[in-house]
């Protein structure tokens, strides 16, 4: 037992003001007339704090860019940044919600959701990871195949190189593009254009076994190329490519500051949804993007919005509890975003629920469900609880994964940490989010991932 407890004077202060925070929630709440919202909320930071004060398991890794440290920086956020803004300046997910009206059925699936994450998590066992092996030869030329299939997936998507850089981050030429594409060699060109990164990748491990130990300054322009072929108006679509490639740069950057790490990628997270108004415009110059960021910084509901609204509020369960589950939505929700196929379920999918009920009516269809709001609609807390733990587990497998190739296979361990990413959708969007990651991203992970476990199954 003392390998999994480990005391620290904040998880049994958390632990006790929650138990509190419970009882006095039990004896003065009323759904109508004293719903106690503040005190629901403080249980999901004190939650938190109990568990990460009290569960050695669930405390920071000192290498920064690990899979363990993204799930926990996504879990404090959900459980304490957002929390405390709700509390601070107030709900900004625009659902139907009146000021008497309690939110202790969404707090309770947060709680169960994060209560059985933990519980999967604690209880995963490592033994059954992936063998590690030395990095695969003919690094020259994988790299060359996939810098190949990147460049001709952006020429047919694009036209011209020239176009691309000049309007890949702009969503009206991206909408453009997929509605001149939407054919068969258009969807592998999509597909075609996720393997730069990797290229990158692949080059930068052949580069660095020559160099040896490499200054972090000579890392940046591997992050630039990177940067360069990986344009695009979806924020994942940038972000994930660079911090797979920082995850095996920076494999030896360790430090003890977490909580002064988790306020810094905190604030890089809110600069980095200053992209959703860069995005929208027709075309950028400089003082256009200054003009941009001072009407950002001085509009703080936007921010507060957005940062609610992309990492995941209690709120965005609500509009599920107000309409009686009428069918089983998961199978439709992962069939949904695949081509051809998904348009026969797509009125079955808990997007389509979702939007129905959010929007009461079929005028858009853009709000993501939240992973844990889809289980409890379809399974109640039980079902939050199973799926919350089975994601827990796949997320282990990830991370442990990653940590045992990456110092003798960085690709592989890149690759690990790649589908991670993707997978992440299951804390920060959908379902179909996460299908549509597998369909249209993951296919250069794979590749690099079937190529090493082939080699382990010839070693054998």
């Amino acid at each position: 037992m003392a390998s999994v407890f480990g005391k620290t004077w904040w998880g049994p202060f958390s632990l006790l003001c929650f138990l509190l925070a419970g009882v006095g929630i039990l004896l003065r709440f009323d759904p109508i007339f004293r719903p106690q919202n503040e005190l629901l909320l403080l249980l999901l930071p004190l939650a938190w704090g109990s568990v990460s004060g009290t569960i050695k398991c669930f405390r920071p890794d000192l290498t920064v860019i690990t899979p363990k440290n993204f799930m926990l920086f996504v879990w404090f956020n959900k459980l304490v940044i957002i929390p405390l803004e709700i509390i601070v300046v107030g709900n900004m997910i625009p659902v139907e919600h009146h000021l008497n009206q309690d939110i202790s059925t969404e707090i309770c699936i947060t709680l169960v959701s994060f209560g059985a994450f933990v519980v999967g998590w604690s209880c995963f066992s490592q033994k059954q990871i992936l063998r590690p092996v030395i990095a695969f030869s003919f690094l020259t030329t994988w790299a060359s195949v996939y810098f190949l299939v990147a460049l001709i997936s952006l020429s047919l998507l694009y036209g011209s190189f020239e176009n691309y850089l000049s309007g890949a981050i702009f969503t009206y030429v991206t909408r453009e593009i997929v509605e001149q594409n939407a054919t068969f060699v258009g969807f592998l060109a999509n597909i075609g254009q996720r393997f730069w990164a990797f290229g990158v990748l692949l080059m930068w491990y052949k580069w660095k076994t020559k160099k040896g130990k490499i200054h972090w300054l000579r890392q940046v322009p591997w992050l630039l190329l990177c940067l360069a072929g990986t344009l695009s108006s979806n924020r994942s679509n940038i972000l994930y490519p660079l911090l797979t490639l920082m995850s095996v740069m920076c494999a030896n950057w360790k430090t003890r500051y977490h909580f002064r790490w988790a306020m810094v990628f905190s604030t890089l997270l809110l600069l980095l949804l200053f992209f959703g108004y860069v995005r929208v415009q027709p075309s950028l110059d400089f003082e256009v993007l200054k003009t941009l960021f001072d009407e950002y910084l001085n509009r703080w509901e936007y921010i507060v919005q957005a940062h609610q609204l992309y990492v995941g509020s209690p709120y965005q369960i609500t509009p599920l509890l107000s309409i009686q589950p009428s069918s089983f939505t998961l199978i439709a929700s992962l069939l949904e975003p695949i081509p051809i196929v998904g348009k026969a379920f797509r009125e079955q999918s808990g997007p389509y629920i979702y939007n129905l009920a959010y929007f009461q009516s079929l005028v858009s269809q853009d709000k993501v469900i939240p992973v844990v709001g889809e289980l409890y609609y379809n399974g109640g807390y039980l079902l939050v609880g199973l799926g919350s733990a089975v994601i827990a587990v796949v997320y282990k497998w990830l991370d442990a994964a990653f940590k045992r190739n990456v110092p003798v296979n960085p690709p592989l361990a890149a690759a690990f940490f790649y589908v991670m990413l993707l997978f992440s959708a299951t804390l920060l969007l959908s379902l179909s989010v996460l299908m549509q990651f597998l369909v249209y991203n993951a296919a250069p992970a794979l590749l690099v991932i079937a190529a090493n476990w082939s080699r382990i199954r010839k070693a054998s």
